[in-house]
């Protein structure tokens, strides 16, 4: 093969010296004969080539019977056909192949002859390893080949020779051959012999043939060729009939085409790895910027494409609306059905809201449950509510998704007008989270334009997020209790343990800030065991100093969810000796509600400790008889919300009094929160409810004010 980089002038010959237009035929045959060339160069006084006299030409002056006196510039070819010796030696090839050459002869940039290229210095350069391992003789050798019988004139040989332009004839006797006649051996046969019409071939014919069978490999060919000294073979059949003839020319543009053939492989698998490659780029770039699941462009381009549309509002001086909407309670149902289910879910909400927006306007996935767009020319804001409210009346119709599920979701929208509320990339999603925080606690299905005092309120909970992260460590955290009082001894026969938080400048957190962010944040899984170390702690202290109460402790959703509950109460009883039969753990009823056999579980494993369990906020939830049925229940804890208006309001009257009889019928402790006022305590005793807790007792204290409480009854 061919070196890339490599010049014609690395394999030229130029020991022979040329010739001018002066010397003769003589002179010339004699330098061929004594150097076995095939060719020798005439040059001018400037050492410029201008013609070529080759064995081919001595046929010529044969047939034609030329005197080898004549003058080379009388019977030379004329017009020599030269290259630059900075041509490539693939090049100068394809150009020796095109104008049918056997020679090349090489000048510099001046055109001072240089030297000369024959075929076999081209086939010194080629190699066979990587181009004709699988090349055989059958595939590059003649068919159509000159024969003549032993009884042809030498004369009648060489003007066959030169009109077919063929440098060989294949003598033939009795259908074989018997020997191979080159442009060479005529040539010194004549010039060393007289010749007339009489003489004939089988005069300078000797009995040296070689030949090759048609099955044999290129390599075999140029291997023997080079082994004798040879420009030809003959190619035999089985029966030792002549088939064909191999030549050193043959086997050049065998192997020539076979690197052809290599190149053409080697492009063409270089192409189908540019292009494997170029689909591989394609599909990086569609991963660094589209969301897998949905296809929707992801954050990062979103970012990109907000930072676009910020740029023309700012050229056009017209106004842009980034809207980031949340689905609520995603978390439940990729809990409840699994997150295939949620993958389905989230496709399908994305190609809703995809048939809601208008052409030019761009949505993205920014993340989990979290979809972004961009409302590109907002003329006049009042049109915004009016799509926004119809993007989430689309997304909360039902869907059907796989295994017959059918899902029915809402959620929540945050928006930012652009560039009114901030020319700032990331600013503006900063913003539009802020509104949506807020549409969010304004209830399922609600949007909130940005507001600062939005921002002031996210910066500020991000704050107590930091802040409550050191809180335990920092001991701020405090528990109070407030006591839970027999409606007929009017004694105080528990406590519940409320969390506090008091920074250590002396700022008083109220739990209706740190609460929530607990939950959301997942603090309140070391909050909540913290609290029930401590509460069992102090429950321990109140029985060892003979009061026989009980200790009521709030667990959280995500503690159930998340934490092995039983095993975590039974550390703290442990830890500090704690009677687990004065211990009570409360737990809402949307809690209860999630995972529900894994609850049923939870719930006994921990009754069989000993543990009274109740059920916080009754009637805020499902309050279901066929779940109160299912679980361990001992106490019913009324919410506060239908205390409030006792005895005025009759619907809360009906509730409550509904609740109380419930609880008596299953046997349960049922106990009224948030009782303030007398007339409440008065319905309340009057329908038959076992106890209550509230300010009318005293609002939730420290432990030494709560136990100046107890004290207080035995005086």
């Amino acid at each position: 093969m061919f070196v890339n980089n490599a010049k014609i002038s690395s394999i030229l010959h130029n020991s022979i010296k040329p010739l001018s237009l002066n010397d003769t035929v003589e002179t010339a045959l004699h330098i061929m004969h004594k150097h076995a060339i095939s060719s020798v160069i005439v040059v001018d006084e400037m050492n410029h080539p201008i013609g070529i006299f080759t064995e081919r030409d001595s046929l010529k002056i044969i047939a034609e019977d030329v005197q080898s006196s004549s003058l080379l510039a009388d019977v030379m070819t004329r017009d020599v056909f030269s290259i630059s010796e900075n041509h490539y030696i693939h090049d100068a090839y394809i150009l020796m192949e095109e104008k049918e050459y056997r020679h090349l002869v090489v000048v510099d940039d001046n055109n001072v002859f240089k030297g000369v290229v024959t075929e076999g210095d081209f086939l010194r350069q080629m190699g066979f390893e990587d181009v004709v391992q699988a090349k055989y003789i059958n595939e590059a050798m003649s068919e159509f080949i000159l024969t003549v019988s032993s009884d042809t004139s030498v004369i009648e040989t060489a003007k066959l020779m030169s009109k077919k332009r063929c440098d060989y004839a294949i003598v033939i006797q009795e259908q074989k051959p018997t020997a191979i006649i080159t442009e060479r051996n005529i040539t010194f046969y004549c010039r060393n012999n007289v010749v007339n019409e009489q003489t004939k071939i089988s005069n300078i014919c000797n009995d040296k043939i070689y030949s090759i069978d048609k099955n044999q490999s290129l390599s075999e060919a140029s291997d023997l060729m080079k082994q004798h000294s040879i420009h030809q073979l003959v190619v035999l059949n089985d029966e030792k009939e002549l088939v064909g003839l191999i030549t050193r020319h043959d086997i050049l543009k065998a192997i020539h085409g076979a690197y052809f053939e290599f190149l053409l492989k080697t492009i063409e698998e270089k192409t189908k790895k540019e292009e494997k490659l170029k689909e591989q780029a394609i599909a990086l770039e569609k991963l660094a910027n589209f969301d897998t699941l949905t296809g929707l462009p992801n954050r990062l381009l979103f970012t990109k494409l907000l930072k676009k549309s910020i740029a023309n509002t700012l050229r056009n001086k017209n106004n842009v609306a980034l809207i980031i909407l949340d689905i609520d309670r995603f978390k439940d149902i990729n809990d409840n059905y699994g997150p295939t289910i949620g993958d389905e879910l989230l496709k399908s909400l994305a190609q809703r809201l995809i048939g809601q927006i208008r052409e030019g306007d761009s949505i993205a996935r920014l993340g989990g449950n979290e979809f972004a767009i961009i409302l590109e020319h907002v003329e006049d804001e009042r049109h915004i509510p009016k799509i926004i409210n119809k993007m989430l009346n689309k997304i909360a119709e039902p869907i059907n998704l796989s295994n017959a599920t059918i899902v029915s979701v809402k959620s929540c929208a945050g928006v930012v007008i652009l560039p009114k509320d901030t020319k700032d990339v990331n600013l503006a999603i900063q913003y539009a989270n802020s509104a949506l925080h807020q549409a969010k606690q304004d209830g399922h299905g609600m949007y909130q334009f940005y507001t600062d005092e939005f921002l002031l309120k996210s910066l500020q909970k991000i704050a107590y997020e930091n802040a409550l992260r050191l809180a335990i460590t920092n001991g701020e955290l405090e528990l109070y209790y407030q006591p839970q009082v027999h409606m007929k001894t009017k004694k105080i026969i528990g406590a519940e343990a409320l969390l506090r938080w008091t920074t250590q400048d002396g700022e008083v957190i109220p739990p209706s800030i740190f609460i929530p962010i607990a939950d959301e944040t997942g603090l309140i899984n070391d909050i909540g065991e913290w609290v029930l170390f401590e509460a069992c702690k102090q429950g321990k202290i109140f029985l060892d100093m003979g009061y026989n109460i009980t200790m009521a402790v709030n667990v959280s959703a995500n503690q159930v969810k998340y934490q092995d509950l039983p095993l975590l109460v039974s550390n703290a009883l442990n830890t500090y000796e704690f009677d687990p039969h004065k211990l009570e753990i409360e737990i809402t009823e949307s809690a209860l509600m999630q995972r529900e056999e894994d609850v049923v579980d939870m719930l006994y494993a921990l009754r069989a400790k000993g543990i009274r369990l109740a059920i916080d906020d009754f009637g805020t939830g499902y309050s279901s008889l066929s779940y109160l049925k299912r679980f361990p229940i001992d106490v019913l804890k009324i919410d506060k919300i239908f205390i409030n208006d006792l005895p005025y309001d009759d619907d809360d009257c009906a509730i409550v009094t509904a609740i109380i009889e419930m609880g008596k019928a299953l046997g349960y402790h049922v106990l009224a929160e948030g009782t303030e006022k007398q007339e409440q305590l008065n319905f309340l005793k009057d329908k038959g409810c076992t106890s209550y807790q509230g300010y009318i007792k005293s609002k939730p204290v420290p432990a030494k004010d709560f136990l100046a409480l107890l004290q207080a009854e035995t005086i």
